[in-house]
């Protein structure tokens, strides 16, 4: 190929390439950051909305907790919390839809019903006296601070959107416990907004942030179950089921029935697990593809505070990142721009420089024969003289460094005879090696000693390591390979072996066939004592190391093991129960397998200690807790659940077999003929309450707190027995 055009195409390539790279990284930088900037961006704005909704349910949830300590609503009068709840709905009338309370029944009060024949309560016909009650007790917010609140906790709960009972609107929950001044759990006090107020709240703000891009925004507010409470496709929002007719579907008990869609029904996986992430109130966003274009899509979602909700913008990877695509066009006009310019600088270059070029061959090849004190040649031209310059100069370099050369071979010969390594220098043609005095006295013998032959060499090789050695020369010998390095041991003359650290290159002629092997010996024998000493010391402390851990992790699980029991009665205590539940709830909820759930409980026990001591109480517990176990089977388990109160968990055994079980165990008991003067047998006797699972329970905890309420109906029948949870 022509100079000129070698010059040319390396002008291009070296010149072109690297902006090129620029080029491509400045794109890359750029749009990548536009890309990012634009995610920022509507993921900030996403953030605003959530902000704005987490202040108008903050505000309504702190209103509503003020309520639940005024004297009109504490004292679960309707003569005095009625009238407060007009006052407040006509002064909050842009807010509130409706005030109520409802006690523990589950049964309701607000200023838009009232049967007076049933205390003002709202019935299902308010003008009939003997009309049913209307109740709460199916409302997930009533369930929540009521229903379910064993502890009576102080409670404030916003509740997923709702159909009302009374005005059929749409509405959002905001209840608060409300508690007696002896701190008694007497129902609760709620506030309905109407869902209209929230989605036109949406729809504001929406319309002042997004207005500024060409794409409308597709947004959806997300519960924690997934359910769509707002979203840009109505037949996805929650409404109430109806028949072909257009009339609303009742349930068994009269109350409408509604009907929702979840993230969970869409088709793209990303969205679930994006959920996920929802659920763990974490902000941010994911990319996937449309499940029915194809499009790339973006969500970006944020947790709204003190509520169960998410919000969640759908916006295409087209319209976010669209800036960018503008970008790249760009930077593409201007490589190829770029390349045409670079193309035409480098042929004329390639042009400028080769002319003049040849006449710097002649110098160059004297400068190759070796001529390197001929006069220089200048060409005529600038560039060129300097170039002249530099091969005058180059060959000046030359000597000087064959001088060093030489000098330093010198250096290397007197190093070599004075260094405490063994040298050694295997000719291949005569099979002869040069072995220096060193490497004899290495090996315990004298400079005049040994001879030249390489068998000289094998000869005092431990056996060990012959067939490794030799197969090792032989593939240095025939490879490619210029180096080598290996541990061998060698026989002294006293007998002892020594460890020697053998290194050395290979020599080859113009042909690349090996003609030496030139290495050094090095003594390592107390440098291998060593290391075998470090390794065996190693060995005991990994061993020590072992043996403590293994005496650690023993003493760990008898501490959880302890940690889990009561220490008194020898069954498990209050955690141990949680733990055990947990995991059998677990398997009622994958494997179907059932649970039943007895709640013990001593009669009459604080009079027991007031009249016996503690100390007699305790002995007593220890006693029952003993015959109880003693009917039991392995798997059937004793745990204290507090003071005189026992549970026992039973799994895979249904209600019947669980009454029959609690039954034999009361007698039992009872046989025991522990004396109790103030009890109204004369003896220690205990009262059982059993409760089984059910499909719909979500938690152990509603399994006991049946438990409880059987119990509560074993003692109001005279106590001494058992009783189970009915329907």
């Amino acid at each position: 190929m022509n100079l000129r055009y070698k010059i040319s195409l390396s002008l291009i390539f070296t010149t072109l390439v690297p902006v090129s790279l620029i080029i491509f990284f400045v794109l890359w930088h750029v749009t990548n950051d536009a890309e990012k900037n634009a995610r920022h961006t509507i993921q900030n704005y996403v953030q605003l909305i959530s902000s704005k909704l987490t202040d108008e349910f903050n505000t309504s949830i702190r209103e509503l907790e003020l309520y639940a300590q005024m004297h009109a609503v504490k004292s679960m009068d309707p003569g005095l919390f009625l009238p407060f709840f007009s006052r407040e709905i006509e002064r909050q009338t842009e807010r509130y839809e409706k005030l109520f309370i409802s006690n523990n029944e589950g049964h309701f009060y607000t200023s838009f019903c009232g049967n007076s024949a049933l205390g003002q309560k709202c019935s299902f016909d308010d003008a009939d006296p003997n009309s049913t009650p209307k109740h709460l007790k199916a409302r997930e917010y009533w369930q929540k601070i009521v229903g379910n609140n064993v502890h009576q906790k102080n409670m404030t709960y916003l509740s997923d959107p709702v159909i009302s009972y009374t005005t059929g609107v749409k509405q959002l929950i905001v209840a608060s416990t409300v508690f007696d001044y002896q701190e008694q759990l007497q129902g609760m006090v709620g506030a309905s907004i109407e869902w209209a107020r929230i989605e036109a709240l949406l729809t504001n703000i929406q319309t002042r942030i997004f207005s500024q891009y060409d794409w409308q925004p597709r947004i959806m507010l997300v519960s924690e179950s997934g359910t769509y409470w707002y979203h840009w496709q109505p037949e996805k929002l929650v409404h109430l089921k109806r028949d072909n007719t257009g009339s609303i579907i009742k349930d068994s008990e009269g109350l409408p029935i509604s009907v929702s869609s979840t993230i969970y029904q869409e088709p793209e996986k990303a969205l679930h697990k994006a959920h996920g992430f929802m659920l763990h109130k974490q902000s941010g966003f994911i990319e996937f593809d449309s499940a029915t274009t194809g499009e790339a899509q973006y969500m970006f979602y944020a947790p709204i505070a003190s509520s169960q909700y998410s919000i969640a913008l759908l916006v295409s990877e087209r319209d976010v990142n669209e800036v960018s695509y503008d970008l790249k066009n760009l930077y593409v006009l201007i490589f190829i721009l770029a390349l045409c310019v670079f193309m035409v600088a480098a042929i004329l270059i390639a042009k400028a420089i080769t002319d003049p070029i040849g006449r710097l061959v002649g110098q160059a090849n004297r400068l190759k024969e070796g001529n390197y004190m001929e006069d220089e040649f200048n060409p005529g031209s600038d560039e060129l003289s300097e170039l002249s310059e530099t091969f005058t100069q180059m060959a000046t370099v030359i000597v000087d460094r064959q001088k060093r050369l030489e000098q330093s071979e010198e250096r290397f010969d007197l190093a070599m005879r004075g260094a405490n390594d063994g040298l050694w220098d295997w000719h291949l043609a005569d099979n002869n090696v040069y072995y220096s005095p060193r490497w004899k006295k290495m090996l315990g013998y004298d400079e005049n000693e040994l001879g030249v032959d390489s068998r000289i060499y094998f000869d005092l090789l431990d056996k060990r390591d012959h067939k490794r050695i030799k197969n090792e020369i032989e593939k240095v010998r025939f490879s490619n390979k210029e180096t080598f390095n290996h541990k061998i041991r060698m026989k002294h003359k006293d007998g002892h072996f020594v460890h020697i650290l053998t290194r050395g290159i290979v020599v080859r002629g113009v042909d690349g066939i090996a003609e030496r092997f030139v290495g050094t010996h090095v003594d390592i024998t107390e440098q291998t004592v060593n290391e075998d000493k470090i390794k065996s010391l190693n060995e005991d402390l990994e061993k020590t190391v072992r043996e403590r851990t293994l005496k650690l992790e023993v003493a760990n699980r008898h501490l959880k093991e302890l940690a889990m029991m009561d220490m008194m009665l020898n069954i498990g205590n209050r955690r141990g129960l949680e733990k055990q539940l947990n995991k059998i709830h677990c398997e009622f909820e994958e494997l179907d397998q059932t649970y039943t759930i007895l709640l013990f409980d001593v009669d009459f026990f604080k009079k027991y200690n007031d009249l016996y001591g503690h100390q007699e109480g305790d002995n007593t517990l220890i006693l029952v807790v003993n015959c109880l176990n003693a009917h039991l089977k392995n798997t059937e388990r004793m745990f204290r659940y507090g003071g005189e109160e026992f549970i026992c968990v039973l799994p895979n055994i249904k209600i019947d077999k669980a009454l029959e079980l609690a039954s034999r165990l009361v007698k039992a008991v009872e046989a025991l003929q522990i004396s109790h003067v103030q009890s109204n047998y004369q003896i220690v006797t205990v009262s059982v309450g059993c409760a089984q699972v059910n499909r719909d329970d979500l938690t152990w905890e509603q399994v006991i707190s049946r438990s409880d309420s059987a119990l509560y109906e074993a003692k109001a029948k005279g106590r001494n027995q058992a009783s189970c949870y009915k329907h």
